[in-house]
């Protein structure tokens, strides 16, 4: 169903991303991704300063999103927790009640 005649719903909406804008982005992630691979594949010795300080600055933000969390839990050795569900007898209820 659509919008109600008169409502302001879109008011100041630019609608979506032109085509160009998407290729833009996609280029952008493509050469940022290129550089981070590059900067973590760089032996810590050949780096100059600036590399360094972009190595250890990337390290920190990816280390949020790739390590494990702390409340992440596993079963035995690392598998996977197994849920069983177990069913309980229903008690059965006098007729008189």
């Amino acid at each position: 169903m659509g919008a109600p005649k008169g409502a302001k719903n879109a008011l100041g909406n630019s609608g979506g991303k032109t085509l160009n804008d998407r290729k833009l982005a996609a280029e952008v992630r493509t050469l940022t991704l290129k550089k981070i691979k590059a900067i973590l594949e760089m032996p810590e010795v050949k780096m100059k300063q600036d590399d360094y300080e972009l190595y250890k600055a990337i390290l920190v933000k990816l280390s949020g999103t790739v390590l494990p969390r702390l409340e992440e839990h596993t079963g035995e050795d690392g598998n996977p927790i197994n849920a069983n569900v177990v069913y309980l007898p229903v008690p059965v209820t006098s007729v008189d009640e």
